[in-house]
């Protein structure tokens, strides 16, 4: 597992107790993100992405 401390320019998000850490710039220019977070046959799944499309995961 991979843990990230925020930078000053960093927003945090805390969703259902797991906290999302997001550019500064990248928060700001997209109007949100849609999280998502599940069980699936392959194992667990998070992602994080855009309202605009693309995103990280």
């Amino acid at each position: 597992m991979v843990l990230d401390v925020p930078k000053e320019n960093d927003k945090v998000f805390e969703v259902e107790g797991i906290k999302i850490i997001i550019d500064e710039d990248m928060a700001d220019y997209v109007p949100g993100f849609v999280i998502d977070y599940r069980n699936t046959f392959f194992g667990k799944r998070f992602s994080v992405e855009s309202l605009y499309g693309g995103g990280c995961k």
